[in-house]
């Protein structure tokens, strides 16, 4: 921002959309820089205001020191009631439109097959996997940073901040954290809700019954069964992140949860035609998404009692 246009927003000069271009500046200071810049030019406008004024020599030399003394300080009170309301008035006004942008909801979808990372405004990291819907604010308010998570999973690394805590919502659960690393999975459809902590604390408290919260520790999680909420410890905590390197955990997985994993993974429409479901029999594994769905049903075919048709003109995979 041109340090120029800062003065004539302290002078209040500015035209509509100038003064609308400066508020919406201020507003948007994720480092704190535009703030930094903003204050030096208001020091810059005080040192301005302080010595235009035009100070008159008296008629008598005697009096002269006692004169110039009395008129600088009422220049000075007078240029400090000045520089406090308009300081005052533009942090009303910055407060006011963050408090407007923190209103206002961006929606990002991640369709199937694809993942992306987002940086928020904060600096706080997010990996989205597919099929992932979220809501944020364009930028966070001044009390707290809150985040929605409409379905699908999501890995969060929060930047801390002591004065805004960051909150998680789900149908299931809220997620207070002030800086820490975890997972959330949530598919309101088929009632499932996780929260996995890999760094720092986190509190999870119901949304669906009163008075049920857990604070966890590294390495624990929280999952939903019944709408009660249980805590139970993470015994590969690489298997919790793996989907942000490509690859999808089948461990101890139900065969028609993982075929969903599949179906938003690798894009494809899975089709169970089987009165019971197949039994893996890994005690522990990964397979990579790049390596595509023909690969990584080959492979759990091996391990399991099930055969499978894949028809690439409908994209349907059916399993028998």
């Amino acid at each position: 921002m041109e340090t120029y246009l800062l003065i004539k927003y302290l002078k209040c000069s500015t035209t509509p959309d100038e003064e609308a271009m400066v508020k919406e500046w201020l507003a948007n200071d994720p480092d704190g820089s535009h703030a930094k810049q903003y204050s030096d030019a208001h020091f810059l406008y005080e040192g301005m205001v302080i010595h235009s004024g035009n100070v008159q020599e008296p008629a008598h030399a005697p009096r002269k020191k006692k004169r110039l003394i009395k008129t600088a300080v009422m220049a000075a009170a007078s240029v400090a009631a000045a520089v406090i309301l308009v300081a005052g008035a533009g942090f009303l006004s910055r407060n006011y439109t963050m408090d407007r942008l923190s209103a206002k909801m961006e929606t990002v979808y991640v369709p199937a097959g694809k993942s992306m990372q987002l940086t928020l405004e904060d600096g706080t990291c997010l990996w989205l996997n597919s099929g992932t819907e979220i809501e944020y604010p364009v930028v966070f308010s001044r009390k707290s940073r809150n985040v929605r998570v409409r379905s699908g999973e999501v890995l969060f690394d929060v930047a801390k901040d002591v004065r805004r805590p960051f909150n998680v919502d789900t149908y299931a659960s809220t997620i207070s954290v002030l800086g820490t690393r975890f997972n959330v999975s949530v598919d309101e459809s088929g009632h499932e809700f996780s929260a996995a902590l890999l760094r720092g604390s986190i509190k999870v408290a119901s949304n669906l019954r009163s008075g049920e919260e857990y604070t966890l520790r590294p390495n624990q999680m929280v999952k939903l069964k019944d709408e009660h909420l249980y805590v139970e410890q993470i015994d590969d905590p690489g298997a919790i992140e793996c989907w942000t390197e490509g690859l999808i955990d089948v461990t101890d997985v139900p065969f028609d949860r993982l075929m969903k994993k599949f179906e938003l993974a690798y894009d494809v429409r899975i089709i169970i035609e089987r009165d019971t479901l197949p039994q893996i029999r890994y005690t522990r594994g990964k397979v990579r998404i790049s390596e595509g769905v023909e690969h990584a049903l080959s492979m759990l075919a091996l391990v399991a009692d099930f055969s499978y048709d894949y028809d690439r003109q409908t994209n349907t995979i059916v399993i028998r």
